[in-house]
C-alpha cells in the first residue's frame, strides 16, 4: 500500500517529467556497442565526445548522433546545434 508521501512523490515526478526543460545535463557517459566494437560516448562541459576515429576528425559521429535521437528533447544543447536530419 502506498502512503500519502509516496503518492505525492509520484505526482511530483509526473509533473517534472512533463517539463523536461527543468533538467540540464552536466555530464553523461555511456558505452555504445557499435557494429565494429564498443565506444565510449559522453557529454561533458557542453560538448559531445566519442573515442571512435571518425569523431576525432569531424567532431561528430554516428554514435553521438544516435545518442541525440535516443535522448530526443532531452539531448544536451550542443546536440541540438549539430543535429542533422537524414
Amino acid at each position: 500500500m502506498l502512503d500519502s508521501g509516496m503518492i505525492n512523490k509520484i505526482h511530483k515526478a509526473r509533473e517534472y517529467a512533463a517539463e523536461p526543460g527543468r533538467i540540464h545535463f552536466n555530464r553523461l557517459e555511456v558505452e555504445f556497442d557499435g557494429k565494429n566494437g564498443s565506444h565510449n560516448v559522453g557529454f561533458n562541459e557542453g560538448h559531445w565526445h566519442c573515442d571512435c576515429d571518425y569523431f576525432r576528425h569531424h567532431s561528430t559521429c554516428s554514435h553521438t548522433m544516435a545518442m541525440e535521437r535516443v535522448l530526443g528533447v532531452m539531448a544536451p544543447a550542443e546536440a541540438e546545434a549539430i543535429s542533422i536530419t537524414v
